[in-house]
């Protein structure tokens, strides 16, 4: 077993590796107090919904069934978070135009999330082609891609919205 998993991670890219190194370093700064901007709140979930995207275009194409399972993950991860309120202490400067944001590890594990499921679809499909046209490990794949960005897109939501109520 462990010869079988040496050989599948010597054939990895190397630039993988590289995003693995940005996403725990994304991770680590989101781990402390920031004071981001409107663009910047927005930036990232837009790249992680927009990742998530790309890997359901890639694995399944535009067969319809991965695209509503990745659309309902995007409304229920959204929604859930949301309805959390996280992050919960967040506010807004109106005078310098920033938003306070308290550290989190939170969005290190769901960035960890999206990229292991990456990673799992990828060499899922590298070792078994025939599992790209099964609905259910697409509708799986796609609805936790959908569920993480979406999670992403409801604390961008919470995070601006404390510039409406200050």
């Amino acid at each position: 077993m462990q010869i079988f998993i040496a050989t599948v991670l010597s054939h990895v890219p190397a630039w993988v590796w590289a995003i693995l190194a940005f996403i725990a370093l994304m991770g680590w700064l989101q781990s402390r107090d920031q004071q981001p901007s409107r663009a910047r709140v927005l930036i990232l979930p837009l790249l992680w919904a927009g990742f998530g995207a790309w890997g359901i275009q890639n694995a399944f194409g535009s067969t319809l069934m991965p695209w509503l399972a990745w659309a309902a993950g995007l409304l229920l991860g959204a929604g859930l978070i949301i309805h959390s309120g996280w992050p919960g202490l967040a506010g807004f400067n109106p005078s310098r135009q920033r938003f306070f944001v308290p550290g989190s590890w939170l969005p290190l594990a769901l960035m960890l999330g999206i990229f292991v499921g990456k990673f799992a679809l990828g060499m899922s499909l590298a070792l078994h082609a025939e599992l790209a046209g099964s609905t259910g490990f697409a509708v799986g794949f796609s609805s936790l891609f959908g569920l993480l960005g979406g999670a992403f897109l409801g604390r961008s939501r919470n995070i601006l919205r404390c510039a409406t109520i200050e």
